[in-house]
Formats: structure tokens, C-alpha cells, sequence
């Protein structure tokens, strides 16, 4: 069995602890994928990575910058977007700029 001190154990607590707070800073994070799913009622778009196959859906409010958009009806299935957001405290994914490709 690996013994590790106090003070190893503490520092790795505190590593983790800071690349969580990292992540979510509320630092602006630029992302470009296509669009999987348009959930216009609820201001949420699905969008896929596809160089890193990555999901995730960002929450579109009245602070959100569209480029290209009347409405968020006006993206569909397989569209190409990219923009930027931010990670709320509660995990969500915020968009601050969404654009149409």
C-alpha cells in the first residue's frame, strides 16, 4: 500500500481545488462546432465539437452577441457556429457571442 505525508495529500487537495476554480472563472472560453440540436423555446442550442467530439449545450439570454442571427430559430440541424462563453457557478455554459458560419 502507497503512504502519502499529510503535506502530499494537502497539496493535492489544493491542486485540485485551484483547477476547478480555474475552469470555472467565468473566464470567456471560444468554441466552434455544429449545431446538433435548436431548443428555441427554451435558449438552448446543442452544439458538437468535431475535432474533439465534445457535447455541450450554451444557454443563449439577452446578453448573448448574435452575428448573422435574426432568431434562434434561424440556426439549424448541422449548421456551423462559434462564439464564446462562460461557466456559471452552477455549471451551465453561458453564450456571450454566437455566430453563424
Amino acid at each position: 500500500m502507497v503512504k502519502i505525508s499529510r503535506l502530499s495529500f494537502s497539496g493535492i487537495i489544493f491542486l485540485l481545488f485551484f483547477s476547478f476554480a480555474v475552469v470555472t472563472a467565468g473566464d470567456a472560453v471560444h468554441f466552434s462546432g455544429i449545431v446538433k440540436k435548436v431548443l428555441p423555446n427554451k435558449n438552448k442550442v446543442g452544439i458538437k465539437d468535431p475535432d474533439t467530439k465534445k457535447r455541450f449545450t450554451v444557454i443563449v439570454n439577452e446578453k448573448t452577441k448574435p452575428d448573422g442571427l435574426k432568431t434562434l430559430g434561424d440556426l439549424k440541424k448541422k449548421d456551423k457556429v462559434e462564439g464564446e462563453y462562460t461557466v456559471t457557478g452552477a455549471g451551465l455554459y453561458i453564450a456571450l457571442e454566437l455566430m453563424k458560419k
